[in-house]
């Protein structure tokens, strides 16, 4: 389960986009990790958002996430 494995990691706010606030960190090989939170006019109006704040993947309760090397998608979930 990609949030077992992956909830510690701790991610900055990247982008909003369409109800959708996207986190990201970089692993030091350099893959990234992204989630993706809200995704609902409901859901986004009670997230609140930093620029400078680390937060851990299992706080944010991610509805996606994914992990790239370069462009390529190596592990995805999808849970909304």
């Amino acid at each position: 389960d990609f949030i077992d494995n992956y909830g510690s990691i701790k991610v900055k706010f990247h982008t909003y986009w369409k109800y959708t606030f996207t986190y990201n960190a970089v692993f030091p090989n350099g893959n990234i990790i992204k989630v993706d939170v809200g995704g609902n006019s409901d859901e986004i109006y009670r997230h609140s958002v930093s620029n400078d704040t680390e937060v851990s993947i299992e706080e944010l309760d991610p509805y996606c996430g994914s992990i790239f090397d370069g462009d390529t998608r190596i592990l995805t979930f999808y849970d909304y």
